[in-house]
């Protein structure tokens, strides 16, 4: 009588192993593109939504009567200021930097990180600008009305 093998040789099982491991190394180099790549995109896409935000507050207030959405207490014919933006954007629009998640979006000047936006305000406009670990930047000038 013939004995019949039951099971897998060596050979078949390190030749499966090997095939798993080439394609989780594959599988884990694409998805840190994709990450990276996703990151990038968020941070643009919160750079774009503060710059409309300015500028609908801007537009808003170019009668001269009213208060801005980041403060209630603020007139649209008083200075606009830096704080009271960038803990409006942090806090009532929720907004985080999506490469260190829990930290603010929007920072002060002097104090800027990856994925961070700066509000520096000059005179009569606001100039927003985001910086990606890439070293990509995306800068615009809000004129106030």
């Amino acid at each position: 009588m013939l004995k019949s093998k039951k099971g897998f040789s060596l050979i078949e099982l390190l030749v499966v192993i090997a095939i798993i491991g080439v394609l989780s190394a594959v599988g884990i180099t694409a998805y840190s593109g994709y990450t990276a790549d996703a990151k990038k995109k968020v941070t643009f896409a919160q750079h774009k939504q503060v710059v409309s935000f300015l500028n609908a507050e801007s537009a808003k207030c170019a009668g001269g009567e009213g208060t801005f959405a980041f403060a209630t207490s603020t007139a649209c014919t008083a200075d606009w200021t830096a704080a009271l933006i960038t803990t409006h954007i942090n806090v009532a629009m929720d907004m985080a930097n999506a490469y260190s998640p829990g930290t603010a979006f929007a920072v002060a000047a002097g104090s800027e990180t990856q994925g961070a936006t700066v509000i520096t305000l000059t005179g009569t406009s606001a100039v927003v600008t985001t910086t990606t670990v890439t070293g990509t930047t995306e800068a615009n000038t809000i004129a106030r009305y």
